[in-house]
């Protein structure tokens, strides 16, 4: 029997699924690096499980505009994600991210049930990395981000959302730089006196933390200038007390995933980003 159970107090609800997430804290890293940020105060869009004989087997999150994060407790059939679908089509889903083929599945039925189109947004792959294994250039080192370099940092946010397709104003692009400065965990790869790449460390969860925001500029591309930033952050998170890192790679983009791997990345799952629309 497939049930819905939403959720309206956020304790109550890190409670219920917090346990059930962090028994693989890098396949469901998004969700539960969004859920230690929260508070009793937050408001998030929604939260809610969707259940298989009264037990978890989905669990959706959204805090973003755009889109809910699934996060797959236990493996369900077509049939049963089919009913699933049908539970949701009474919500407002403008997006679902999360396990490759229940994401796509998931959101195909849910769009013919709500008259909508699903278009894949974005093709992913999760890797971890528990070791680093390949040596960095001993040219570079590692800076952390100050508000003096905000006007740097800023640019270079700009920049990466443009180039993975999600468009920012400056003004939200130094907001991005100001928070995560303020978070400590955002680095800047210097060669001879020059910036020339970036890396941000985020959602830390008890034995897990992501890298993203992996950027280098253009002139600055194939020189292993982010294969050493990525490389040295990774190893700093690891010697500051996580067991793992993760990062997220566009899946039909093969020289980050070739890059990671020589790092010591794995390949651990892969996921996507749908968002629905309107039939034209």
């Amino acid at each position: 029997m497939i049930q819905l159970h939403r959720y309206r107090e956020v304790q109550e609800f890190k409670n219920q699924v917090e346990p059930l997430l962090s028994k693989n804290e890098v396949l469901h890293n998004l969700a539960l690096g969004i859920l230690h940020s929260l508070n009793e105060s937050s408001k998030p869009n929604f939260m809610g499980v969707i259940l298989k004989d009264s037990r978890a087997a989905l669990v959706l999150l959204q805090t973003h505009p755009k889109q809910i994060i699934l996060s797959q407790i236990q493996k369900l059939t077509e049939g049963e994600l089919s009913e699933a679908a049908e539970l949701l089509q009474e919500i407002d889903v403008p997006g679902l991210v999360g396990e490759r083929q229940t994401a796509l599945y998931l959101s195909q039925k849910l769009a013919a049930l709500k008259n909508q189109e699903a278009s894949l947004k974005m093709d992913q792959r999760i890797y971890q990395l528990d070791k680093v294994k390949k040596a960095v250039d001993a040219n570079g080192v590692l800076v952390k981000a100050r508000l003096e370099h905000l006007p740097l940092v800023t640019e270079w946010i700009w920049e990466f959302m443009g180039t993975i397709g999600e468009p920012v104003s400056k003004e939200q692009a130094v907001k991005t730089g100001e928070a995560f400065i303020k978070a400590e965990r955002l680095f800047l790869w210097e060669v001879n006196g020059k910036y020339v790449s970036i890396a941000n460390a985020t959602r830390p969860t008890t034995h897990n933390i992501t890298i993203n925001f992996v950027y280098t500029p253009r002139e600055e591309r194939k020189k292993g200038y982010a294969s050493s930033c990525v490389s040295t952050l990774s190893q700093l998170m690891l010697d500051s007390g996580f067991q793992t890192t993760s990062l997220y790679t566009d899946m039909t983009n093969p020289t980050p995933n070739k890059i990671y791997m020589e790092i010591g990345y794995e390949h651990v799952a892969d996921s996507a980003l749908v968002l629905f629309h309107e039939k034209k």
